[in-house]
């Protein structure tokens, strides 16, 4: 398939009400191969359900969402299942599940989705579990980790079929300095494969450290948009109000 003119990821003219409550009216954002957006703005803007859409979990009211070129919006649940091999979803909690071991969660997709053998499955998930610094752990169930580790086995477990899109909702949400690191970390390494990733986050460390660029969603929109270096310079308008606390 051929990659749209402005990205591998291209949303045009969403929007989108709940209860009659609009919560996006008319966002628009692009995302180019191997580059990672943050996605930022206040409670309630609407950026997950953004995230989930562009995985086909939520539907928009209006608009077109692209992956390289093709508009998921109408597809059908079988036409999404391939979007979703190369669009991965690192949910905000890691989503595992509770009865499976960390070995067993890991090769759940790949059991799913491919064809390989058991014994490459193994292979596979020993060095996602090493990269994320998670050896040792292959038998462990969820209850028995920290958050953090919760955390890093979902996004590991995310990525374990070498998505082309990573969708990174909250990862470092209410861990601490070393686990928050582990996580940029792991983006950034997928960064350096070319991985093209969308990080939704109230942590603006974590931006600078990972994202090339960074959008504001407010009032229903991309308010402002900027690189990492504009936003270093200290941007006027609403963006540098949130950033520093002053703009709900």
């Amino acid at each position: 398939m051929m990659a749209t003119r402005r990205g591998v990821i291209e949303v045009i003219d969403f929007h989108k009400s709940f209860d009659k409550k609009t919560i996006h009216s008319g966002v628009n954002f692009y995302v180019r191969k191997g580059e990672c957006l943050g996605l930022i703005g206040g409670s309630g803007t609407g950026k997950s359900v953004l995230l989930r859409s562009l995985v086909g979990l939520e539907k928009p009211d209006q608009g077109q969402i692209l992956i390289d070129g093709k508009d998921i919006v109408p597809m059908r649940e079988a036409e999404l299942v391939e979007i979703r091999k190369k669009v991965a979803y690192a949910f905000q909690g890691g989503a595992l599940f509770d009865s499976m071991t960390v070995h067993d969660n890991l090769a759940y997709p790949l059991r799913e989705h491919s064809k390989l053998s058991t014994s490459e499955i193994d292979k596979q998930i020993q060095e996602q579990l090493e990269e994320f610094g998670l050896l040792g752990t292959d038998k462990l169930y969820p209850a028995s980790l920290s958050g953090g580790m919760q955390k890093r086995v979902g996004l590991a477990r995310a990525i374990m079929m070498r998505p082309e899109v990573v969708l990174l909702d909250e990862p470092t949400a209410g861990l601490d300095p070393y686990n928050t690191k582990r996580i940029q970390e792991s983006i950034l390494s997928l960064k350096s494969r070319g991985v093209t990733s969308i990080l939704v986050t109230h942590d603006m460390p974590t931006v600078y450290a990972v994202c090339d660029k960074v959008a504001l969603l407010y009032e229903g929109r991309i308010g402002e948009q900027f690189t990492i270096e504009q936003l270093r310079q200290e941007p006027p308008g609403i963006m540098s109000q949130f950033i520093n606390g002053e703009s709900a």
